[in-house]
């Protein structure tokens, strides 16, 4: 069956000398890994390296032989579906695409039933990110507005108490649990659950505070995502960000 899809393209890896293998996030076919033959030496093919840049924003046309058979598959066509200009020249917004594409690749880590929610929310925060003025905490509110497509939103009740619960995803009085957290910490992220992507750019978080909300949410995904590990990009953010 020949089918067309838009897809988001999460990582590539290489694959012998000259080509790679790509997963993407397809529209219409959820998660799906292709290998690109000779596509690091062709420079006559309908496939393009350039296409399979982190985050990219493709439409594809593939033959899918058996829909419940995991594996590789080919594409016979690609196109650009957005032309960036934003997101490869600069380096803010570069190094937010490489993280948010790891963690991408992390969540969406199996085959399955494609999911239009979520392809769409995806998608339209890459949108934002390459349309819009960059914003310094626009992947941490990428992470929150991420975490309710995946089913473990924060309980928005009792945001006047001290403490946020990453077990629970509730907010509390004071807790010695190491599951969570409270201060300056906790205010930054109250201020990000009320704030829309929109208006971010008046939120005024200072460095320091970003790294520490940044680990609160990666541990809060880990909590809830056993299988979600390591985000190694994060090193790169901070130095960018410095």
């Amino acid at each position: 069956m020949l089918v067309e899809t838009d897809a988001i393209v999460l990582s590539t890896l290489k694959y012998g000398d000259a080509s790679l293998i790509a997963r993407c996030y397809c529209k219409e076919l959820g998660l799906k890994s292709f290998l690109l033959k000779g596509i690091l030496s062709s420079k006559k093919g309908r496939l393009k390296k350039s296409f399979f840049q982190p985050l990219s924003l493709i439409t594809l046309n593939t033959q899918i032989k058996n829909e419940s058979k995991q594996g590789l598959n080919f594409i016979k066509e690609a196109s650009v579906k957005i032309h960036f200009q934003e997101i490869p020249l600069d380096i803010k917004k570069n190094a937010v695409a490489l993280f948010l594409s790891e963690v991408l690749t992390q969540v969406i880590s199996e085959e399955g039933d494609p999911n239009s929610s979520l392809y769409n929310h995806i998608e339209n925060g890459i949108i934002r990110l390459e349309n819009e003025k960059f914003s310094p905490i626009f992947h941490l509110k990428f992470l929150i507005e991420l975490s309710q497509q995946l089913g473990f939103y924060p309980n928005l009740n009792d945001q006047e108490k001290e403490y946020f619960d990453l077990e629970s995803g509730c907010f509390c009085e004071a807790s010695n649990s190491k599951y969570v957290v409270g201060g300056e910490t906790a205010m930054a992220f109250k201020k990000l659950l009320g704030t829309d992507f929109d208006v971010l750019s008046q939120l005024d978080i200072s460095n320091s505070i970003r790294i520490k909300v940044l680990e609160f949410l990666i541990n809060y995904f880990n909590l809830h995502l056993p299988r979600f590990g390591k985000i190694k990009s994060v090193a790169i953010l901070h130095e960018v960000f410095r």
